[in-house]
């Protein structure tokens, strides 16, 4: 016959304060396999202590302590913790059912630390209760079981990996006595028919007699044994099997675990993903608008053409400072000079740019009537009505190839000229007037042809060719040679191929001109983007850390209302790093709850925003503008797991307190 346990001048001290405690006393004892031993004798002597020397959740100070032929005194904390996993069941005096499962649930916990499936060990745990009179009850929740269902229950927990050993800590301590007598009979059963052993912490002398040996101590020390070894012979069989090896609880049920007391404080846990939710709403919506911006500036660019390359001239320092003075170009942009770069190798055309004075004061006068207009862009390239992109033309052509003479209405203004059965082809090759006038009063009439409409929201938007800007500017500082002395404002070149334009720009920088490639400029847009957005993004980000802190103030709550259950997962098999795990996924689901909600409810947000903007960029004549607001796939699953992670990072401290929570401390906790 094996020695199940055997105790060799065991003893545990600790400090209590500045008080010195010897809870047990160089303690010697056998108790063999499928015995039945009750611990009698007062408070204070020793007996939980024991109790818990046995069940691996404390070390002895000293001595040796042996079960199975596992030196539990040198046992390190892995192997205390299959010692519970594997060979210990715990029946507890106030019973320590955990409050969000169910009576099936709470007997499949053992099975479900050592990572047996969910549907066998629930049909395992269901066979068990019925065998404990329990089969009507599988359902309920311990708040629905009376006092004898649930010891029933944690009875049935205790055995259901079939355990070695038994240690019942006061099972009949909150019950009647029919109850407990009951309790006790079930108990005494396990133990006769399958050779279980059992160890019972008990005051009560009438549970005592239950037991085959009565072990009475006092003061830490074996007062006396009573009765005489008594062995069940199916307990050789049940005691000297071997340890099965588990692969410990699996991340699903974690996962399952987290989300079930995630339900048990559903006001605090919504807040305090709230928190995530907000920062991950400022994300998504400020990055998903640089995204957008930013892709929308990339098209443009390419709509235009990376074969553009942009000519202005180059202005050089003076010694004197005149406020009211224009500067002096060093080569003016000079009709001569743009027939020049025209005629390039590798050049395809070249198109000047002239700016209209600011404050220009300008009507159209259409068969007698006069209509007040303005100019589309006031930097008069002639090629667009907006910033972004071309508008779509409704009839006749517009400026983007050729800027020479006529005026490009916009379709609202059109609208006002056309008479009764008129459509826009109408108009076009239309000779008009246009009337400027001086700020001091003087006007002047300029004769020019419609050769275009232009899709626009703006009703008195028109486009003026080159040939009318240079006659209003002429007239307007009344400098005959302006062009000559100040040049054009900016020239539009095209090389006539990709590979060409760096030879061209090289060339046209040789005339002193500042010479900007296309995709100069989109790199250094790129740049300013990019930059935008992780300034938008870090305000978050900010946002996420301030909510990191509610995450990790709401898991230390959780840890302080739920340590006794943590210490009942320990006394069940449960490890550090599950614990630490468990923790961890709680909170990283509170993080990943708060940024699926914060994904959904940003994009939203950006849309809207998006949609406010072009509202305003529609009033104010720019068309043709794409989406503002795009929320790219590496965004969507970058905020989902930044505010996971956010999560996690913050339940790390706390899930690390849990780990390390002492498990008699916490079994003890109220």
């Amino acid at each position: 016959m094996s020695e199940t346990i055997r105790l060799t001048g065991l003893e545990r001290h600790f400090e209590r304060g500045e008080t010195a405690v010897r809870a047990l006393r160089g303690l010697d004892l056998t108790i063999e396999s499928g015995e039945f031993v009750a611990l009698v004798g007062p408070s204070g002597s020793g007996k939980s202590t024991l109790l818990n020397l046995l069940g691996g959740l404390d070390r002895p100070s000293s001595g040796e302590l042996w079960l199975d032929g596992v030196p539990l005194h040198t046992a390190g904390e892995k192997e205390r913790t299959d010692h519970r996993r594997e060979r210990v069941g715990f029946v507890f005096q106030s019973f320590n059912l955990l409050p969000r499962l169910t009576a099936v649930e709470n007997v499949a916990v053992p099975l479900m630390l050592s990572g047996v499936g969910r549907a066998e060990r629930e049909a395992r745990a269901a066979e068990l209760l019925q065998q404990v009179g329990l089969g009507h009850r599988l359902d309920h929740y311990p708040t629905e079981l009376s006092g004898g269902e649930q010891q029933r229950t944690a009875v049935a927990r205790a055995l259901i990996h079939n355990p070695a050993l038994i240690l019942a800590d006061e099972p009949t301590g909150n019950l009647d006595s029919e109850t407990g007598a009951e309790t006790m009979a079930l108990l005494r059963d396990m133990n006769a028919q399958q050779g279980i052993t059992l160890v019972v912490v008990t005051h009560d002398p009438d549970v005592a007699a239950y037991a085959n040996r009565i072990v009475r101590l006092r003061d830490g020390a074996i007062a006396a044994i009573e009765g005489e070894v008594k062995v069940n012979g199916v307990g050789e069989t049940a005691v000297a099997r071997p340890a099965s090896h588990n692969p410990g609880l699996r991340t699903a049920d974690s996962i399952r675990s987290a989300f079930s007391n995630l339900r048990r404080r559903p006001v605090r846990n919504v807040l305090t993903a709230a928190g995530v939710l907000i920062g991950i709403i400022t994300l998504v919506a400020m990055v998903s608008m640089g995204v957008g911006v930013q892709r929308e500036v990339q098209r443009n660019f390419e709509t235009m053409g990376l074969e553009n390359i942009f000519v202005s001239p180059t202005y050089g320092e003076t010694d004197e400072f005149d406020p009211f003075a224009s500067p002096e170009p060093v080569a003016p942009i000079t009709p001569d000079l743009v027939g020049r770069i025209a005629a390039l190798d590798g050049v395809s055309s070249a198109l000047p740019t002239l700016n209209l004075p600011s404050g220009i004061d300008l009507s159209l006068i259409w068969d007698g009537q006069p209509y007040s207009a303005r100019s589309s862009n006031s930097f008069g390239s002639g090629q667009n009505f907006g910033p972004f992109n071309a508008s779509e033309v409704m009839a006749g052509h517009g400026f983007e190839t050729d800027n020479g003479r006529g005026v490009v209405l916009s379709n609202g203004f059109a609208d006002d000229l056309l008479a009764d059965g008129q459509t826009y082809d109408d108009l076009i090759d239309q000779s008009i007037q246009i009337t400027v006038q001086l700020p001091r009063g003087e006007t002047a009439d300029f004769d020019t042809v419609i050769v275009g409409v232009r899709e626009s929201f703006n009703s008195r938007v028109m486009d003026l060719g080159l040939e009318e800007r240079e006659a209003i500017k002429t007239w307007w500082f009344d400098q005959p040679d302006i062009l000559e002395r100040e040049g054009y404002d900016m020239l539009t070149v095209r090389a006539a191929s990709l590979g060409q334009v760096g030879q061209v720009a090289d060339i046209i920088e040789s005339f002193d001109l500042n010479a900007q490639t296309l995709e100069a400029i989109l790199e250094t847009a790129n740049d300013v983007l990019s930059l935008l957005q992780a300034l938008l993004g870090s305000v978050g980000g900010l946002a996420l850390l301030v909510a990191a802190l509610g995450v990790a103030n709401t898991m230390m709550m959780a840890i302080y209302e739920r340590t006794r259950e943590i210490g009942v997962l320990k006394a069940l098999g449960a490890s550090r790093r599950e614990i630490r795990t468990m923790f961890t996924i709680e909170a990283g689901l509170i993080g990943l709850i708060g940024g699926f909600f914060g994904l959904i409810f940003g994009t939203l947000l950006g849309r809207l925003v998006d949609w406010i903007a072009h509202r305003f960029l529609i009033a104010e004549g720019v068309t043709g503008v794409g989406q503002l607001s795009i929320v790219p796939l590496w965004l969507a699953l970058g905020s989902l797991i930044f505010a996971a992670l956010i999560g996690i990072v913050a339940g790390l401290y706390p899930a690390g307190r849990a780990a390390k929570l002492d498990p008699v401390t916490a079994l003890r906790h109220e």
